[in-house]
């Protein structure tokens, strides 16, 4: 049995020039490039790294504006054998509640049987969308994953993650998600002909909400998080002072502590 792995992938705005819209207090995303999120490329590499000992074919997917497929042809790029873009008006202001369904049920018509993200986005950072996707489906879930070991022979997939005084195996049978953590994954280069192949020739397959039967179960009306408001906060400023001596440094420290 080979395995058919399935990634999530999402394009967000450049965290280092992205600013808030004052009016509606979400982030202005026109400000700044658009961009593939980076603990993604890392859930990549993870993605490849198990069709590479398992076998199989790995699959894309973004849920995103048409101009998403850029991500897409970078995916194709670094390796992956498809993708499909998920795009439809009826997904704006979705919080991620539909989102994760939204691709929990694309998953599922994929015939998934690992799915790999991300740990979270940088332009909202709340970790809940693998989660969500595998409680969507029912399926296990293995979170903050540093290596991934499939056993196809086992018909499952271990993965090691960190714990306080060392690391644990954990495995679950498929299907099951997995969320990797950010930087443990290093990306593999994307060779010149696969880049030319993206940008050229590739062309993705395009799903709207209703190719899903979830036209109703998606957008701001359904999603249950409301944000009050956002601000850019200025740094704070610091002081710091070299203490050589012992009895100096026991001054300081009464001093800070009065």
């Amino acid at each position: 049995m080979t395995w058919t792995i399935v990634v999530g992938i999402k394009q967000v705005p450049d965290a280092d020039e992205v600013g808030i819209d004052p009016d509606t207090g979400r982030l202005d995303r026109a400000s700044a490039p658009a961009v593939m999120n980076g603990p993604d490329r890392h859930a990549l590499e993870a993605a490849l790294t198990i069709r590479d000992a398992a076998g199989g074919e790995v699959i894309a997917m973004t849920m995103g504006p048409p101009n998403a497929t850029s991500i897409l042809e970078d995916a194709v790029a670094m390796g992956c054998d498809d993708a499909v873009l998920i795009s439809d008006r009826a997904f704006a202001g979705s919080d991620t509640w539909p989102t994760s369904l939204t691709l929990a049920r694309a998953a599922e018509e994929l015939g998934a049987d690992v799915v790999v993200a991300g740990e979270e986005t940088t332009d909202s950072s709340t970790g809940q969308v693998p989660p969500g996707i595998a409680a969507h489906n029912g399926w296990a879930q293995l979170t903050y994953a540093e290596a991934v070991d499939p056993r196809p022979e086992e018909g499952r997939l271990v993965a090691r993650r960190d714990v306080e005084g060392g690391y644990e195996l954990v495995a679950a049978e498929l299907p099951v998600v997995v969320a990797v953590a950010f930087g443990e994954f290093d990306p593999r280069p994307a060779p010149l002909h696969r880049k030319i192949y993206g940008e050229n020739d590739f062309e993705p397959t395009v799903w709207d909400a209703e190719d899903l039967g979830i036209k109703d179960e998606v957008g701001l009306d359904v999603s249950p998080t409301s944000v009050g408001r956002m601000e850019t906060v200025d740094p704070v400023e610091r002081k710091s002072e070299v203490v050589d001596d012992v009895d100096d440094l026991a001054a300081a420290i009464t001093e800070v502590r009065a």
